[in-house]
């Protein structure tokens, strides 16, 4: 089974450059990491989303690059798509997205993916309240199923 792992640090300590080594954003400097299973990582939602095109076509397009076929992402669309609640943008540039559907619709493509392990970096904080329920309750369901959550935070 998977554990919940959470760093806490004040800014500027390295929490999030530990993640982004982990998702292989970055390579540490010295040491190894090694993953077993397949990472979503939450810490820069929609980073990768390209601002001409549609959040469809981003959405094929973040899923090819983690590694998923178009087959497997066109069963999952659906589920992405009611997750962000983005039905009828889903065809607009993400361009014209708000910031608020821009990362819901990056937690939903990470979150939808069937991640092993999940990196979560502050993002819950976004959106309005519903929004962040929905997305602690998704967290939640993945440590029932015995997946690995690693969570930053700063610390208080």
């Amino acid at each position: 089974g998977g554990e919940t792992l959470g760093i806490l640090g004040h800014n500027g300590s390295g929490k999030s450059t530990l993640l982004k080594c982990i998702s292989g954003i970055l390579k540490p400097t010295t040491g190894t990491i090694r993953i077993r299973g397949r990472i979503a990582s939450l810490l820069e939602l929609g980073a990768g989303f390209h601002p001409e095109l549609t959040g469809r076509e981003n959405v094929f397009i973040n899923a090819a690059f983690l590694g998923i076929s178009r087959a497997e992402i066109a069963r999952r669309f659906d589920d992405i798509v009611d997750f962000a609640e983005l039905h009828e943008f889903i065809d607009e540039p993400v361009k014209h997205y708000s910031s608020g559907m821009y990362v819901r619709l990056g937690f939903a493509v990470a979150i939808n993916l069937d991640p092993d392990i999940l990196l979560v970096d502050e993002v819950l904080a976004v959106g309005d309240e519903v929004f962040q329920r929905k997305c602690l309750d998704r967290v939640r369901q993945f440590q029932q199923e015995g997946r690995t959550i690693v969570v930053v935070t700063h610390a208080a």
